[in-house]
């Protein structure tokens, strides 16, 4: 996704939901288009429902398939369902990449596992929504890309969050455990989330 429809999708929320995306809070205030500071208005219970499900698809890359699956595949689980689905999205590999430091954001951890550049547990995996589990590592494939060697460098340097560990001299990140609401920082309301699916 390129930056100025980041921008676009960040002021059509009223907040930076992409870290990476540089904008003012006075353009952040308002809506895109010509009338976009006079277009905020108050928002039914739905609406907000909405708003949080379209807010993750962006924060994550889904499609609406894609996310229904998930969301079916967290009202199985004998986990909460808010609990369940938080934790199917952050398992996926290309969030788990990005969470490492291993990429800068998810489409770029998309396109290192597209092209081969990353290892689960020492083989070459290209499936971005591969789920991962407590135990696996994660690693680079080889140092060939520019790319991947300057992150390799900058890696020993990152600060993981608490369910990822990593061992600064292999450059591996191992999964010490799925991680729990409590340990994400969220942009999001995932209880709405459920809501707006259960209807």
């Amino acid at each position: 996704m390129y930056s100025r429809k980041k921008v676009k999708i960040c002021r059509k929320f009223g907040e930076k939901i992409f870290p990476e995306v540089k904008i003012s809070d006075e353009r952040l205030a308002k809506a895109p288009g010509v009338h976009g500071a006079k277009r905020r208005r108050s928002v039914s219970e739905f609406g907000k429902q909405l708003q949080e499900k379209q807010k993750v698809k962006y924060v994550y890359g889904l499609r609406e398939k894609q996310f229904r699956r998930f969301y079916e595949k967290a009202l199985a689980d004998a986990e909460p369902t808010p609990t369940a689905l938080l934790r199917i999205l952050e398992s996926r590999l290309d969030n788990a990449v990005y969470r490492a430091h291993m990429a800068s954001t998810r489409e770029q951890a998309r396109q290192m596992i597209l092209h081969g550049h990353i290892l689960v547990n020492g083989k070459k995996v290209t499936i971005s929504s591969y789920l991962i589990k407590t135990g696996d590592k994660i690693t680079y494939s080889s140092t060939k890309s520019k790319l991947v060697a300057e992150y390799r460098d900058k890696l020993k340097d990152s600060d993981l969050p608490t369910w990822l560990a990593l061992d600064k001299k292999s450059h591996e990140v191992e999964v010490s455990h799925t991680p729990g609401v409590e340990e994400l920082s969220q942009n999001f309301d995932i209880a709405l989330v459920i809501q707006y699916y259960s209807r």
